[in-house]
């Protein structure tokens, strides 16, 4: 099998800007119907190290599983805190990808402006 030569940043959606502040996880359960997301358990502070429209990359040492569900509360410089529900989309060597899967467009459009002027 051939090696892709697409680089990293070539494949991904959404541009990145470095972004190195505390985020609050909180553990998610789905409600019965699906529909809703329930808070369950102690949140956790970890640190992050990237974000974009689509996600943010984090410092942790134990990834949970790629199913779990979790509500992130941050802030974004000069805009306040915001949340979002998020999963794992990937772990490797102390980092894990976090992908938002529910995100409104006043923080996608946070985050965006965001991210234009860091990145």
């Amino acid at each position: 099998m051939g090696q892709s030569t697409q680089k990293p940043s070539e494949r991904r959606k959404y541009n990145r800007a470095k972004f190195q502040e505390t985020i609050t996880v909180h553990n998610v359960t789905e409600s019965k119907s699906g529909n809703v997301f329930e808070v369950t358990g102690i949140p956790i502070v970890l640190k992050a190290k990237d974000v974009s429209e689509g996600g943010m990359r984090i410092q942790i040492d134990d990834p949970a599983s790629p199913t779990k569900i979790f509500k992130l509360n941050f802030k974004i410089p000069k805009n306040g805190s915001v949340d979002v529900y998020s999963k794992v989309a990937w772990h490797s060597e102390g980092h894990c990808g976090l992908q938002f899967i529910v995100l409104d467009e006043e923080v996608r459009r946070l985050i965006k402006g965001y991210v234009s002027k860091v990145g």
